[in-house]
């Protein structure tokens, strides 16, 4: 297999090295940054895979993502679908809403248990607030939230 130069254009070039000396990028982004340059530079695979400690593959990654997609493309991934949310705004309104009430009497304040029988929320037979969903939305300190302004 024929090995590919990638010839960068100046201003790309010029945002690459600009990422890299300020290193406010991710490392993954940062790494490809260093990948593009020193595949413009005309450096081996192999050598670059020594020298960033990389695997040769992802050399190749990168500089197929280049030429497909371009600079953008080969810094950045593409988003992904991710699961979908099961409850929407107002499901998640609802436990914001409940979580700042009172606590149900003898409770000095809300626990999980107590949030997750407040907002079982059912659709259809399914109910979607469960309670590692809620968890999400506790304090892990042990001060109590307030919920009023100021």
């Amino acid at each position: 297999m024929k090995r590919v130069e990638i010839h960068l254009k100046d201003e790309e070039r010029e945002t690459l090295k600009a990422m890299c000396s300020s290193g406010v990028a991710s490392v993954r982004i940062l790494q490809r940054a260093q990948i593009l340059l020193a595949l413009d530079q005309g450096i081996l695979d192999q050598q670059i895979a020594s020298v960033l400690q990389v695997e040769r593959t992802r050399i190749w990654r990168v500089r197929q993502r280049y030429l497909e997609q371009q600079l953008k493309g080969a810094l950045y991934d593409q988003p992904r679908s991710g699961r979908p949310t099961e409850y929407g705004d107002s499901a998640e309104a609802e436990l914001v809403a409940l979580a700042c009430s009172k606590p149900p009497t003898g409770y000095s304040q809300w626990s999980l248990p107590l949030l997750t029988q407040g907002c079982f929320i059912v659709e259809g037979e399914k109910p979607y607030l469960t309670d590692w969903r809620i968890a999400a939305w506790q304090q892990p300190s042990k001060r109590t939230p307030t919920c009023e302004p100021g």
